[in-house]
């Protein structure tokens, strides 16, 4: 487990004009980076989504619910295509979400936690207990009714506000909890795409599905062929989206096939990069002369360039296109699908919207179904030694784990806002959404303090 950003080291390079530093970043695990920015993009997106409530329910609520409905067209002659701009957070910005969902989800099965099956097994069985359950007692409160068809929306878990409620304790909580969680919500990530593949998609249009196909397979094939740039995938993964629309599959679904097709090799092996570096050091310092401008040196100036290109491909273009866009999604993207879709008018709602079957369900299945589906399978598979706890993480540790996986926020209001479109239920879907992730906060942090507490009370 490697250190928070925060606290990196920080090596110190000697030459002979002078003293410089290069910070050391966790670049294979990625898991204390990523946790990072995932807890100060949770701070950003709560902050959105106050904001949005308090916008729905002031003097500014029909301009708050008109501007997200203000439509825009889109493309060329023959390709236009009309989107409100709540659409086009919807569909097009959440599709570029989902695409760094993807690369974090391939890294993870590449080279993260997920990679070791004996490690990867405890939260991919926590991760489908903390779907099933959930999903089952949504359909208890909502069997043969128009709700029920909302029963994927108790299923996930919002990765940057667990991680922001869960870095609330600091490093009383052992790593492995972090881990564990960060895992499950990847896993849980996994379901909710396949969900919505499958049973969130409009009418098919096959003949765009043939064509989505056919991208797709074009995705695949150009790392076969050694196209390792990121933006030669550009084009055809803008079709694709278009295609999947056209299609009636949510476009969502393009953003992952993306990820899984962006290369997770390098062009240059590390000690390549070394070799090759140490030559063009010495041939710049060879051509140096002295006292001249480093505008006046050309060859110095080509040089570096051939040397930052090297180094640039020791990186994978996975990496590198994850370590981009990460920051927008968190800090933008996210923010805004908060603002556009956490706003609904409190006033007149609340008594009777909490007590209908949809909010019962969702809140029952989030607070209750999730930890109780989460530590249920987890503990079938210790019991069946199918998997071990993480190192130093209990019983309790797991419990109040499995209560943050209540948490779903981002993605079941995501999965509200296709189940029940233009809908009185959305509303009530999401005050259950906000009341369940509130109180499983609130409940997973007091029993992580307590098992805190007890372990350092043991000594």
């Amino acid at each position: 487990m490697t250190n928070p950003p925060e606290m990196l080291q920080r090596e110190t390079l000697k030459s002979e004009t002078g003293v410089f530093s290069i910070p050391l970043r966790p670049l294979r695990d990625g898991i204390a980076e990523f946790s990072g920015t995932e807890i100060a993009g949770s701070v950003i997106m709560l902050a959105a989504a106050v904001l949005a409530m308090v916008l729905a329910n002031s003097q500014l609520s029909e301009f708050y619910f008109e501007f997200w409905e203000k439509e825009f067209v889109l493309g060329l002659d023959g390709f236009l295509l009309r989107l409100s701009l709540h659409a086009i957070v919807n569909d097009a910005l959440m599709a570029l979400f989902f695409l760094i969902a993807g690369l974090e989800i391939k890294r993870e099965i590449i080279v993260g936690e997920l990679s070791r099956p004996r490690q990867a097994i405890l939260p991919i069985v926590a991760a489908l207990g903390g779907m099933v359950v959930p999903a089952l007692i949504y359909s208890v409160f909502n069997a043969g009714s128009p709700s029920s068809h909302g029963w994927g929306i108790p299923m996930a878990t919002d990765i940057a506000f667990t991680l922001g409620a869960l870095a609330l304790l600091g490093r009383r909580i052992p790593p492995g909890v972090r881990v564990f969680l960060l895992s499950l919500a990847i896993v849980d990530d996994i379901g909710a795409i396949i969900v919505i593949a499958i049973f969130y998609s409009g009418n098919i249009h096959w003949g765009w599905l043939g064509l989505s196909a056919l991208l797709t397979l074009l995705l695949f094939v150009l790392p076969l062929l050694r196209v390792r740039s990121p933006l030669i995938y550009v084009t055809p993964a803008i079709v694709l989206w278009y295609a999947f629309l056209t299609a009636g599959i949510h476009p969502s679904i393009a953003g992952v096939i993306v990820a899984f097709a962006i290369p997770a090799r390098s062009r240059y092996r590390p000690l390549e990069v070394v070799a090759r570096g140490r030559q063009m050091l010495d041939e710049i310092e060879q051509i140096d002369v002295p006292d001249q401008h480093v505008l006046a040196n050309d060859q110095q100036q080509i040089i570096a360039q051939a040397l930052q290109k090297a180094a640039r491909h020791m990186q994978a273009p996975l990496q590198r296109l994850e370590l981009s866009l990460h920051p927008v999604t968190t800090y933008l993207i996210l923010p805004l699908f908060a603002l556009a879709n956490a706003g609904f008018r409190v006033e007149g709602v609340i008594g009777g919207v909490l007590t209908s079957p949809v909010a019962l369900g969702i809140i029952l299945g989030l607070t209750i179904g999730k930890p109780v589906g989460i530590m249920l399978f987890s503990w079938l598979a210790i019991r069946l030694r199918l998997a071990r706890k993480p190192p130093g993480v209990t019983w309790h540790h797991l419990a109040g784990a499995s209560c943050l996986g209540g948490i779903g926020f981002t993605v079941a209001i995501f999965i509200a806002t296709l189940a029940f479109p233009a809908s009185p239920l959305l509303t009530a879907s999401k005050l259950g959404i906000v009341f369940a992730s509130l109180a499983s906060g609130v409940i997973g942090v007091t029993m992580l303090s307590v098992a805190a507490r007890r372990r350092a009370e043991a000594g």
